[in-house]
């Protein structure tokens, strides 16, 4: 993880809300997946930068939400960027 702080994106909220629900989302070739799914949830270029900004947890083929999201409130840049979607991430 990088000192810098890593702002959510809109296209991150869908993978942070299926790795929540499911526990652990899977990498097969070029994409994550929620366990026993056939469409592709992110792309791994999208899952890299989130390991790398610290909203997920990479363990081999899975992927794990991190702790930042256990309290996303206090993470950088989650309010504006909900407000503007006008969601809530969980």
């Amino acid at each position: 993880m990088t000192d810098k702080p890593f702002v959510l994106f809109p296209g991150m909220i869908e993978p942070l809300r299926a790795a929540r629900v499911y526990g652990y989302l899977i990498q097969y070739g070029d994409a994550l997946y929620h366990p026993g799914g056939t469409q592709p949830i992110c792309t791994m270029s999208l899952a890299r930068k989130m390991v790398e900004g610290g909203w997920l947890e990479q363990h081999g083929h899975r992927y794990r939400q991190s702790r930042v999201c256990e309290r996303p409130s206090e993470a950088v840049g989650i309010d504006e960027t909900l407000q503007a979607k006008g969601k809530a991430l969980f």
